[in-house]
């Protein structure tokens, strides 16, 4: 059977059983940026942007002004 390798092939079944909206949409923004941060294939650049995203996302969250996460579809 074919196991999934990188953080997003993981998570990604439970973040499709959630109902549609701006939580799941966190949800996805947030995994595919860890999912960068953790693949040694891909440019120390894009990590480094994947990085800041998440702190964004985190920072947003904490201030509860931010603006909502946006996934922004699939990254490598």
């Amino acid at each position: 059977m074919n196991r999934p390798t990188t953080f997003l092939d993981r998570v990604r079944p439970a973040i499709d059983a959630l109902p549609d909206g701006p939580d799941k949409d966190k949800l996805l923004a947030l995994a595919e940026s860890q999912d960068t941060i953790e693949r040694v294939n891909i440019h120390p650049k894009d990590r480094a942007n994947a990085m800041r995203r998440l702190l964004q996302i985190d920072t947003a969250q904490v201030s509860n002004n931010g603006p909502p996460a946006k996934a922004r579809g699939k990254i490598a």
